[in-house]
């Protein structure tokens, strides 16, 4: 759809979540047009849309509860049981008693690593492999990574994390030929 226009960035404080994106009315209308109702997108920039516009949803809807997972680790202190033995009293013939393990809380597994479940991770590589401006997505993967452990606040710093990506794919789509998906996968 090549139309050479300038980058535009989308200010702290408005993203499109909230519907006042810098390409808002564009990324509405191209959203509309290049991304089916489901399955994958038979174009590239198509994909690209419907790959951001699915992270950046499960991001503002789910807190990336459906984005991210924990690889779990069989508990070092317990090995696994969930509890230890504890023994409260001098005399030696005590039966000891038990309490949950103090380090996973009884769970008897660890958290191990954080990772994108599969489904995410297939977006985050299509577009790594496929936007021209590749920082906004790399941002955007260490910052769910290494950002998994916190609440998040939804803030404007964190929702510009997705509208930098957003932006750069929108500017992308205006500027360069759409090209098929190589890996487009019909739903017929």
């Amino acid at each position: 759809m090549e139309t050479k226009t300038h980058k535009l960035e989308t200010p702290l404080g408005k993203s499109y979540w909230g519907h006042d994106g810098a390409y808002q009315n564009l990324y509405d209308n191209l959203y509309d047009k290049l991304v089916p109702s489901a399955g994958y997108a038979p174009t590239i920039h198509g994909e690209m849309l419907r790959s951001i516009s699915r992270l950046f949803y499960d991001f503002c809807n789910n807190g990336n509860c459906n984005v991210l997972d924990l690889k779990m680790d069989t508990c070092h202190n317990c090995d696994g049981c969930g509890y230890q033995e504890v023994f409260y009293s001098e005399d030696e013939d005590a039966e000891p008693e038990t309490e949950d393990c103090y380090v996973c809380d009884g769970a008897g597994e660890v958290q191990d690593e954080v990772y994108i479940t599969e489904y995410y991770e297939e977006m985050v590589d299509f577009l790594q492999e496929f936007m021209n401006e590749k920082q906004s997505i790399f941002n955007l993967k260490k910052f769910l990574i290494d950002e998994y452990s916190i609440r998040y606040s939804f803030s404007d710093k964190q929702m510009d994390i997705y509208n930098k990506v957003v932006d750069a794919v929108m500017y992308q789509v205006l500027n360069t030929n759409d090209k098929p998906n190589p890996y487009f996968k019909s739903e017929e």
